[in-house]
């Protein structure tokens, strides 16, 4: 859920009672400053377009986080982290000191962020290129520059810049990140945007980088003023937790702990704590911690998502979860947890899909919802899954294996249906058989009593009818004359009482119960030796064989 880090020789969090701190939001981004409304006001103002400019290329109005961005702005002394863009208790922070500039890691940090929680993964040259290009945007009131080069530019720089800058290709950037996010192959969305191969392309990239003339470029600010933001005061114990929530080791374990004793912001700073400790693996103290933030009423999601991760009792945990997407149904992973969880294969595919949907980039739950599909023998689902699990890999070597996955995934189809056939047809195999010997028990039994001189059945006994297939309605009474052999099936030819002669079709010997003649079906082909048989048929004309049904049962009389 978050990031884990190791600080050195960092100054300990202090926050001092003579300090005003302010609020402004706009939003996912969240200012705190301590160094007045004018410099929090023009700190909003530089991230929201940024903001708009990112949407802008990426063709997104209003591109959006899971969690906040939260923008700390000291008046001065502020304290250093280990990264330019933290990831807190429940926010992103990000230290700034007023009067500085925004350091180009921040706005890089930032893109890439903003990318995973907006966008499907796209080649990462390209996305390379999208971080660069953004990391040395300018900002100034609400004018927005672009393509300053980086320290060292490079060649994924030069070909995103080249798209932005140059007029034969500027405004069609968006094109091109339109159709890869939407999982549109390189060279026809190169062709979509610009009319030409990517390959063509890059060789401009090439001679632009070597040649080094860099022109910049600008995008229209989204029309906006300070003052469009309302100011909010943040009372001495909030902003207390908000720099606790920086997750600096033990000078924000004391501030919590000193919440607690003050009995104010206690959920936030159990769940502090929990992060805390989960960080220095002391997980059965996390769990507690966490435990004791739910039951003073925690507000998180990521405390619920923690603790679920650390409570072995299945019920607590997926209440824990369902209460953390409750909380807020944006975020994945508690989605992905509730899927791993769930025993029933419908619910199971319907969580795991939410949390794709909701992180496409993530490789692990696409992964596991094809696998889920699999298991589920739904095959084409399984290849769709599959298919995203190639745009959601980062690396050639993880796409060439999701790839083979979705080439696999016929095979296994293939396999399913053989085995699924040949167990069906040995049920039906078994079901016949155990028919035809109750059959045969039956008839046995029936002749056992006849040559014993017992009668059909003892008076007021009721008489259960041996046969329990299907009912034949047709019945043929006389004399056996003839029988056709055409290949695997019989052709019985019947002299009947009136001197009408029928003709029946035994289409499967081995289906035909037979009584009275041993209970086998042994026919020679040819002219019979007389004798008397009733046989029950299935009304069934077949023209070209001249037979009036299919034979069901046999009886020698």
């Amino acid at each position: 859920m978050w990031r884990l880090f190791v600080l050195c020789g960092l100054a300990p969090l202090t926050v001092s009672a003579s300090e005003h701190w302010i609020r402004f939001t706009s939003g996912p981004v969240e200012v705190f400053s301590s160094a007045g409304s004018k410099d929090g006001r023009e700190a909003l103002v530089k991230f929201e377009e940024f903001r708009h400019a990112l949407g802008y290329v990426l063709g997104y109005d209003d591109l959006q986080m899971p969690l906040p961005v939260r923008v700390l702005l000291f008046r001065s002394g502020a304290p250093r982290t280990p990264e330019p863009v933290t990831r807190g208790r429940a926010q992103y922070n990000i230290v700034l000191t007023a009067g500085q500039i925004i350091p180009n890691a921040t706005f890089a940090r930032l893109t890439q962020l903003f990318l995973d929680a907006n966008t499907a993964r796209m080649p990462a040259h390209i996305e390379r290129g999208l971080i660069e290009l953004f990391s040395t945007i300018q900002v100034s009131g609400i004018r927005i520059t672009l393509g300053e080069p980086p320290q060292h530019p490079g060649l994924d720089w030069a070909l995103v810049h080249l798209l932005a800058v140059d007029p034969e290709y500027y405004g069609n950037l968006r094109v091109l990140t339109y159709n890869l996010r939407n999982g549109v192959d390189e060279g026809v969305a190169f062709r979509n945007a610009f009319n030409k191969p990517p390959e063509q392309i890059a060789k401009q990239a090439q001679a632009h980088l070597a040649a080094g003339a860099f022109q910049v470029t600008t995008i229209s600010a989204l029309p906006m003023s300070p003052l469009d933001f309302p100011e909010r005061s943040v009372e001495p114990a909030a902003a207390q937790l908000a720099v606790a929530d920086l997750l600096l080791g033990a000078s924000s374990r004391a501030i919590y702990r000193d919440l607690i004793a003050q009995k104010t912001r206690v959920p936030e700073a159990w769940e502090g704590l929990g992060m805390l400790a989960l960080r220095e693996k002391q997980t059965d103290e996390a769990r507690q911690d966490f435990a004791s933030a739910m039951e003073a009423g925690a507000k998180s999601p990521e405390c619920y998502i923690e603790y679920a991760r650390l409570e072995p009792h299945n019920a607590k945990a997926t209440a824990a979860l369902t209460q953390a997407v409750k909380i807020n149904p944006k975020l994945a992973e508690p989605h992905f947890l509730l899927g791993q969880r769930e025993s029933d294969p419908p619910k199971r595919i319907q969580e795991l899909k939410l949390a794709a949907k909701l992180d496409p980039r993530n490789l692990e739950y696409w992964q596991t919802l094809a696998q889920a599909y699999l298991d589920d023998h739904d095959y084409p689902q399984a290849a769709q899954a599959w298919k995203s699990a190639e745009q959601a890999a980062a690396n050639p070597e993880d796409r060439e294996r999701m790839q083979h996955a979705r080439l696999d995934v016929e095979q296994k189809r293939l396999d399913w249906e053989d085995a699924e056939k040949k167990r069906k047809a040995d049920e039906q195999a078994r079901e016949i058989e155990r028919l035809k010997e109750q059959a045969r028990a039956e008839v046995h039994a029936l002749e056992a009593r006849a040559n014993q001189g017992e009668g059909p059945a003892t008076p007021g006994t009721k008489v259960v009818p041996w046969w329990d297939g299907p009912k034949p309605s047709g019945v043929a009474q006389g004399i056996l004359k003839q029988v056709d052999c055409l290949g695997k099936r019989l052709r019985l030819v019947i002299e009947g009482d009136d001197r009408k002669m029928v003709k029946l079709l035994v289409a499967d010997p081995s289906q035909v119960a037979v009584m009275g003649g041993g209970g086998e079906l042994t026919l020679s082909c040819g002219a019979q030796k007389l004798r008397r048989v009733k046989v029950e048929y299935f009304p069934k004309a077949n023209a070209q064989l001249a037979t009036k049904g299919e034979v069901a049962t046999i009886e020698f009389q």
